[in-house]
């Protein structure tokens, strides 16, 4: 495959198997510090799916040797004596897959892997089909009992010290609250069945081609514990800045209640928030403005943003060389000013943005702001800043714009707080709708389900083309079963259909 990882610790080779005419599979070799080891555990799930095709296999023998890579590679830079190493390490991975190993400043990759970047699609599958491995080997007890059970972290050198690292990395420990518990194993169960619906054609005949599912919306159930538990830092802290992650729920506000694309929010300027009175009956106004051509609206300065950053050193985030300046925009339908508005689909998230953005423009981004300049950084117009130091480079980031890959971290340790909060594991990835991705699904499909009118629908998603929102308007599974449901009543009492409610006489 081009520009992808090359294989440092692992080598997979096609080979026939005996007593299976016609059955070939990938066999994973593993180069450990005993010699070449094959890779037993994948030979016995491939297998126990002989039916898929070579590619499939080759997948997920891929998918498990660069995490081998990955881990052996990256042996002098973990520390084993944290208990949440093994998390770490497979978000990392994860991490690498998306971005590559190779730092863009420097030019150079201190694990020697030299991983290019890939596309989102790619990296999810690939973790995808790890996720798929670990359930086989969880199900088919294939880890050693006696090595689950001990609890110190061992390094993954070879194929059983690598299994134990990951099922423990996947399979968090549950913790019951009782105030949750009902919920939460409600919640579980719908998200297991969600995780096994969408993984339930492989190893099947027929077509293998995608569909588009309901799981690209974000879990409706899991929106209220992100807001109420995945954003806290320190609930009993003085400063509601110190309680908080106060950009990076903002922000989700705005994804999940505006349903703005993923890297809008980073376009907006402090201007272009008009709050209102907190004891206002009215709403407070957002609006997304093009990145270069649309004016300041600073008042004086009757010139294009472009030109406005330019005089102080800066570009716009759109297409940026900085890989953490970077955001990305879409050609959004604008008005006249370049701008358009943003439509809070609850009212409640339209006061509660308000409140929090009073707070953040005047006690806690004017604290960052200084520190920033401090540093010799210009002021700068963009509404979310950084908190965050690089400790690693001795490089602090406070006060200079909030960058996209910030709060996908951020997003992701949300969703670890609420599996912690209710005791559940969240399947990730954009196919079960787990990404800030999802969150505008959740916008327009809550949208559709609610019978808003094509035309509002069009305005609130900012798009061009009524055709672009076909989608977002995919109905969900129980919108599906509620649908046949309600026609089920109505075919159950037409005569012609009355030989399906006679009972059979056994």
């Amino acid at each position: 495959m081009k520009h992808s990882p090359t294989p440092q610790y692992h080598t997979i080779i096609k080979q026939t198997v005996e007593h299976m005419k016609g059955l070939a599979i990938p066999v994973l070799y593993l180069n450990t510090p005993s010699g070449i080891t094959r890779m037993e555990s994948l030979i016995q799930y491939f297998l126990s799916n002989p039916s898929a095709s070579y590619q499939w296999m080759q997948t997920r023998a891929r998918a498990v040797g660069l995490f081998f890579d990955y881990c052996r590679a990256s042996e002098g830079f973990v520390n084993y004596h944290n208990p949440q190493a093994h998390r770490t390490t497979f978000k990392f991975f994860s991490w690498a897959l998306l971005n590559g190993t190779i730092d863009n400043e420097t030019a150079t990759d201190k694990l020697k892997l030299y991983w290019p970047s890939s596309s989102l699609d790619v990296s999810k599958r690939l973790c995808s089909a790890i996720l798929d491995f670990e359930d086989y080997c969880d199900n088919e007890d294939i880890i050693n009992t006696s090595l689950l059970r001990n609890k110190k972290i061992i390094k993954p050198v070879d194929e059983m010290a690598s299994l134990k690292f990951l099922h423990t990395a996947i399979k968090i420990k549950k913790r019951s609250f009782l105030g949750h518990l009902n919920k939460a194993n409600k919640l579980a169960i719908k998200l297991q069945k969600n995780r096994k619906n969408n993984i339930s054609n492989l190893g099947v005949s027929g077509s293998r081609s995608r569909t588009v599912s309901e799981a690209k919306r974000f879990p409706e159930e899991l929106i209220a514990p992100l807001f109420e538990y995945g954003f806290v830092k320190d609930p009993n802290a003085q400063l509601l800045s110190d309680q908080e992650d106060l950009t990076a729920k903002m922000i989700t506000l705005l994804l999940f209640f505006g349903g703005i694309r993923e890297g809008e929010p980073f376009h907006l300027w402090i201007n272009d928030v008009i709050p209102v009175d907190i004891k206002s009956n009215d709403d407070c106004q957002v609006f997304l403005r093009h990145p270069v051509e649309a004016s300041t609206f600073i008042a004086g300065e009757n010139i294009s943003r472009k030109e406005f950053l330019a005089r102080r050193g800066m570009l716009p985030r759109y297409k940026h060389p900085i890989k953490s300046m970077r955001a990305n925009w879409k050609d959004l339908e604008l008005d006249s000013s370049l701008s358009a508005p943003v439509f809070f689909m609850h009212r409640g998230a339209a006061i509660l943005f308000n409140t929090m953005y009073i707070y953040y423009i005047n006690h806690y981004r004017p604290k960052l702001e200084l520190l920033a300049t401090k540093k010799g950084n210009p002021i700068h117009p963009f509404l979310f800043v950084s908190a965050g130091i690089d400790h690693s480079r001795k490089k602090s980031y406070q006060g200079l714009p909030y960058s996209v890959s910030a709060y996908i971290g951020a997003f992701e340790r949300a969703l670890d707080k609420v599996e912690v909060a209710l005791g559940i594991t969240i399947p990730r990835g954009k196919e079960y709708g787990t990404t800030p991705y999802g969150s505008r699904h959740f916008y327009l499909g809550t949208l559709t389900d609610l019978g808003i009118p094509n035309k509002v629908i069009q305005k609130c998603a900012k798009h061009r083309s009524i055709l672009s929102q076909e989608a977002y308007n995919k109905p969900t599974n129980e919108g599906i079963q509620q649908k046949l449901n309600e026609a089920r009543d109505a075919l159950y009492i037409k005569p012609s259909f009355d030989f399906l409610n006679k009972p059979l006489n056994i």
